[in-house]
């Protein structure tokens, strides 16, 4: 049997607007997704540690700054669901025939995403009210933290499945009931580990920021600086190491078809050159004083440009994979109405823009105190 007639028959619907335009919306708002992911995991690592660390001590600092950063992880998670619902729109649009086959097959733990997310939810709020009750709250972060990685590996696993379609028989023979995780892809591990240590790295980028708010003490806002610049520059070092592995256990087929394209080369070199810089930037940042927004608004833009190259490189193996197995993802029949994309698009942009509005507006808005104790 031919690995492409493992896939399902092609939706007889053609598309409604062209391959590539999906493409393009997919990829900016994986971007912003997992921008929010890496501030939500990140942080609620630092914040879950930081309570712990602070309690034990008795250091005024630590619980400070795990109740500024505690705070905000609920306000953070609706950004991490709405903006994780485009892309994974935009995914069944253009590899539905690929990514509801892994879903059903891994059925049961992909619809516990949706308990799981509600579950970490309210752990976030939860621990937000006894830190600022100044109550021992390291326990709930910990396990909102195992909650929150474990919805992240299911997403792995799921997306690491719907390009092995030579595995989705066997799966289905031994596990018809969509009770079992996929298990022999040794890309799983890495592509999983690559993102937790990505959102260490990047969870220290709203740390630079929060460090210029006025009202905290001088300690915290160095406290809160110097973390922010040690974690970016320190944790993308294993993340480059492990940007590497990642590569290199993929098949040689898959290797070879990146390679062979320089759009992808130049991602690399992109993702490459942007993470040097984020070391370095990182480094430099954490020996300097809290000043202005001009480092830390820098060095955020070489961020975002960071997870932009690992988006478009990632979007690569899955193309490259699919393609290796039959699957061309541009090989869809279009039927374009362009005044309902038009008007889409327009849409799009200006809810993109409320939403940066309404960041701006919470930035400006005028500062509380906010003070978190031991008791």
């Amino acid at each position: 049997m031919e690995l492409v007639s493992m896939f399902p028959a092609v939706d007889p619907i053609p598309l409604p607007a062209p391959v590539w335009l999906f493409k393009v919306l997919h990829l900016l708002t994986m971007v912003l997704h997992f921008s929010a992911v890496h501030f939500l995991l990140g942080g609620l690592t630092l914040a879950t540690i930081w309570v712990i660390w602070g309690r034990r001590k008795r250091d005024v600092v630590l619980v400070e700054a795990s109740g500024v950063v505690v705070s905000r992880l609920p306000i953070v998670m609706t950004y991490v669901v709405n903006l994780g619902v485009p892309p994974l729109l935009f995914t069944q649009v253009l590899y539905g025939r690929a990514l509801y086959t892994s879903s059903v097959l891994i059925g049961a733990w992909w619809i516990s995403v949706v308990f799981l997310l509600m579950v970490s939810y309210a752990l976030l709020y939860y621990m937000s009210a006894r830190v600022n009750a100044g109550r021992a709250a390291g326990w709930i972060g910990f396990i909102a933290l195992l909650v929150v990685i474990k919805i992240g590996a299911i997403y792995t696993d799921n997306m690491s499945l719907m390009i092995r379609p030579q595995a989705w028989l066997e799966m289905y023979r031994s596990f018809p009931e969509g009770t079992k995780l996929p298990s022999g892809d040794p890309t799983m591990f890495p592509r999983w580990l690559y993102m937790m240590l990505g959102s260490l790295a990047i969870s220290g980028l709203p740390l630079l920021f929060l460090a210029l708010k006025q009202g905290y003490t001088s300690e915290l806002r160095g406290f809160l600086h110097r973390w922010g610049g040690r974690m970016v520059a320190i944790m993308t070092v294993p993340q480059i190491a492990v940007a590497i592995w990642v590569y290199r256990v993929e098949p040689d087929a898959v290797q070879m078809g990146l390679s062979a394209n320089s759009y992808y080369t130049v991602c690399v070199i992109l993702w490459a050159a942007t993470a040097l810089l984020l070391v370095l930037g990182g480094a430099f940042v954490s020996l300097k004083r809290p000043g202005g927004a001009l480092f830390p608004s820098l060095l955020s833009l070489i961020g975002f440009l960071n997870v932009s190259a690992m988006v478009l490189y990632r979007d690569g193996i899955r193309d490259v994979a699919l393609g290796v197995s039959g699957y061309d993802v541009w090989d869809r029949a279009v039927n374009t109405n362009w005044s309902t994309v038009i008007l889409f698009v327009i849409l799009f942009v200006a809810a993109l823009a409320i939403v940066g509005w309404l960041i701006s507006v919470v930035a400006k808005a005028k500062p509380v105190e906010e003070r978190y104790v031991i008791n």
